[in-house]
């Protein structure tokens, strides 16, 4: 209750003035105008129109009071509304303010920061774009030099001034269109990288120039053109093509200087074939044999064009140490004794002492010095058995039972091929090594 009086006490103040103003009317009038009830009723129903309005004036003043006390603190409560209103838009207003200032100060700073960044990053590239080892300059779709670094007026000796704004073929070639191995004008229809090498002869060097062009949202913008002066190359290049050509002037005398080595090489070897054939009339062709056979068993069993060389010479070889053999054993119709095979069997040792100081046949002597082992390991002259016998000797050895088991001797007539098949095969694995016979029974057959 005592919450509703504080709440309306401006109503509560004003409504009652109505009501003892009522209350004093009519205590004048009973005052006036009769002591009693009946004369006061009489006075009040008094039929003067100018008395009745001022009765019916003074009987509305209770409900005009307690309306005007209504409508008073109901102003007074919307204005507090008001002002409580304003005052909070003040407040909020003022917050505002100072959020706003103090974003505007950091916007400000940002802003500041930015800009001098930027204008870092624009300096910065600047001289990063002026100090490339190479020419760079942008043109647009008409050709107009809009950008360029400094090594462009460097390479033509005239300033930013005097080239910014130009054609480039104004400036480049001297010439008033585009010429006609330009790359821009391919990089227009295929936009794409394209370069083309050119030599200026208003500035004597040869030239590499990139044309990329720049797109944007679908068309052509404009074009990044890339120079580099490549006379330095160009001139080593062309020193260098000189070098070449003498050095392969060179290479070709060296090259017939080898030849004619290798043919005096092979002279020399088919001579020393051909005094061990003289030897004896039953060894006559067996090295050319042998030869054959032995490298037709490498080729069949894919050995390199190098180890096939090694091989032919070593075939050609390979019975050159005979030459310090008697020559009636070559020619005895008899079996040879344990004592004369002994002396045969020196021949591979012997031609190692006669073609050990040849530096080149290196390669070449362990084929020959090995060309008797045995596979079993019980052949001459150091018992060497399988993968430790070089795999020349190996073929060697095949090749040069076959031709001696197809021939004739003093001592026998020529058993035949069949027989000498059917050796090969008997003694795969023993005396021969079992691949190299495979390998040279198919090329027999």
């Amino acid at each position: 209750m005592l919450k509703w009086i504080k709440r309306h006490i401006v109503l509560l103040s004003i409504a009652p003035s109505g009501f003892i103003f009522l209350f004093i009317y009519l205590y004048y009038d009973y005052a006036e105008h009769g002591k009693n009830i009946y004369g006061l009723v009489m006075h009040l129903t008094d039929t003067h129109i100018q008395d009745l309005l001022m009765h019916g004036m003074v009987s509305l003043a209770p409900v005009i009071s307690t309306i005007t006390g209504f409508l008073y603190e109901r102003t007074l409560i919307y204005k507090r509304s008001l002002e409580q209103r304003v005052e909070e838009r003040t407040v909020s207003l003022k917050v505002s303010e100072e959020r706003f200032r103090r974003l505007s100060e950091e916007l400000e700073q940002k802003v500041d920061e930015r800009t001098k960044r930027l204008q870092e990053s624009v300096h910065y590239w600047k001289d990063t774009f002026d100090s490339t080892p190479y020419g760079i300059f942008i043109i647009d779709k008409e050709y107009k030099i809009l950008r360029l670094n400094r090594y462009i007026t460097q390479l033509l000796g005239r300033t930013y001034e005097e080239i910014e704004g130009k054609k480039c073929y104004e400036v480049f070639h001297d010439s008033d269109e585009p010429v006609k191995s330009c790359p821009l004008e391919k990089a227009q229809f295929t936009e794409k990288l394209e370069g083309s090498e050119f030599y200026e002869p208003s500035i004597g060097r040869y030239l590499w120039i990139h044309v990329n062009p720049v797109i944007h949202e679908g068309g052509i913008e404009a074009f990044v053109h890339s120079i580099v002066d490549i006379t330095e190359l160009k001139e080593k290049e062309q020193s260098l093509e000189k070098g070449r050509d003498a050095f392969l002037n060179m290479l070709r005398d060296i090259h017939e200087s080898y030849n004619d080595l290798k043919e005096l090489f092979v002279g020399i070897t088919r001579a020393f074939v051909h005094a061990l054939d003289a030897k004896s009339q039953w060894t006559k062709g067996h090295s050319e044999r042998v030869t054959m056979y032995a490298t037709q068993i490498a080729e069949e069993m894919g050995l390199s064009k190098d180890e096939m060389e090694n091989l032919r010479i070593a075939a050609l070889l390979h019975d050159i140490g005979k030459i310090g053999t008697y020559d009636y054993l070559l020619d005895k119709p008899e079996r040879l004794t344990s004592e004369e095979f002994q002396i045969v069997q020196r021949h591979p040792a012997t031609a190692i002492e006669i073609l050990g100081d040849i530096r080149q046949l290196k390669d070449i002597l362990p084929i020959i010095r090995h060309h008797h082992e045995r596979f079993d390991g019980k052949g001459y002259p150091d018992n060497l058995n399988g993968e430790d016998i070089p795999l020349g000797a190996r073929i060697l050895c095949v090749a040069d039972s076959f031709d001696s088991m197809t021939a004739d001797r003093p001592y026998r007539p020529s058993p035949g091929i069949g027989y000498a098949k059917l050796e090969l095969k008997r003694c795969s694995g023993t005396q021969f090594d079992s691949r190299v016979v495979e390998a040279f029974l198919r090329v027999l057959g």
